[in-house]
């Protein structure tokens, strides 16, 4: 069996101490001189840290775990993109685990985790009501916390949001130049805090221009889910054209895309009779025709962030305990267009 290379050999090999070579692997200050020699060392004898080992000295499980209900959910996939990048650098593996299998809530995996010691932070991504429990038995474990984007506010724990109420002003002043003043708001579940700032958002942005959501256009829905933003659509193609809003805004691009495939097979021209905008821009907002109008979250950075926040506090460094905002950015495509009567 060949002798396994250990951090001592490359040392040597590079002519620099083993606590240097521990910095270059881990992501620590070297000069770039000194880190292109050790990488050259380290490619040359086939060097792997021996995590393990490492994690084993330090009483760590060498884990982070991620919680979320959906682990199919294209937004939960590109937070997750952010967290596989930072966490594969320093060579922590990570647990997926969703409250939600085969239709039905359920929480003891993540549960045992935590009980067991199996990680060394966890990352909720959406958490609600039902996951206050899990996330106060992970701090009473005294284990680093995250949330990305709460449906409710937890105190004391690091949160990373995007600013649903100031992209309100974006969203207005687009349909506004476009010539819409009748507009429709159509969210998710009224729990959901997410849903409840960006209709806020969006009646903070209308108001400079004297356009308001009229109760009957101002909807939410059990769900953010294609479903609902069909149902909302079948309500649309009933009402009168002549008062029908010529704007809708949906909460999430899953429920726009459902409505927008629902009124495109009725025959609707959209933009052309109503313009749709949704949030998040998953890939599948981009990918299909019309390409959907949305607003960017940051996901992707915001689970990089927040593992990076995470590491700091495992490593005895400071960590934020407060909520950091991400802005949004409206993005532009072609569901969105001047209202009928501009036309």
């Amino acid at each position: 069996m060949a002798r396994r290379t250990d951090i001592a050999e490359v040392a040597r090999h590079a002519r620099v101490s083993k606590s240097t070579v521990s910095r270059v692997i881990n992501g620590g200050y070297a000069s770039a001189e000194v880190r292109a020699r050790v990488a050259k060392v380290i490619q040359k004898l086939g060097y792997t840290p021996w995590t393990t080992a490492r994690n084993f000295s330090l009483g760590r499980a060498g884990c982070f775990g991620l919680v979320t209900w959906d682990t199919q959910s294209e937004w939960v996939t590109q937070i997750l993109g952010g967290i596989e990048e930072e966490l594969t650098a320093k060579h922590i593996s990570l647990l997926v685990g969703s409250l939600v299998l085969r239709g039905a809530y359920d929480s003891s995996t993540v549960a045992s985790w935590i009980r067991d010691r199996r990680i060394d932070a966890l990352i909720f991504a959406c958490p609600g009501r039902r996951e206050r429990a899990l996330v106060e038995s992970a701090r009473k474990a005294q284990q680093s916390v995250a949330l990305i984007a709460p449906d409710e506010s937890f105190r004391g724990v690091l949160t990373l949001r995007s600013d649903n109420i100031g992209v309100g002003r974006d969203i207005a002043e687009h349909l506004f130049e476009l010539g819409h003043r009748r507009v429709a708001y159509v969210g998710g579940p009224e729990t959901s805090l997410d849903s409840c700032e960006r209709c806020q958002g969006l009646e903070l942005g209308l108001a400079p221009y004297k356009i308001k959501l009229l109760p009957a256009n101002k909807v939410f829905m059990g769900r953010h889910h294609a479903d609902e933003g069909s149902a909302y659509a079948q309500r649309w193609l009933k009402m009168p054209r002549s008062r029908a809003p010529t704007a809708i805004v949906l909460s999430n691009d899953i429920m726009a895309l459902g409505l927008m495939r629902t009124l495109l097979a009725q025959g609707v021209s959209i933009p052309g009779e109503v313009s749709v905008i949704g949030f998040d821009d998953i890939p599948a907002a981009g990918l299909c025709w019309p390409g959907l109008t949305t607003v960017r979250q940051e996901l992707r950075i915001m689970g990089s962030q927040a593992c990076r926040a995470l590491m700091a506090n495992i490593e005895h460094e400071k960590m934020d305990r407060g909520l950091v905002e991400f802005p949004m950015k409206l993005v532009v495509r072609q569901s969105t267009g001047p209202a009928p009567d501009r036309r």
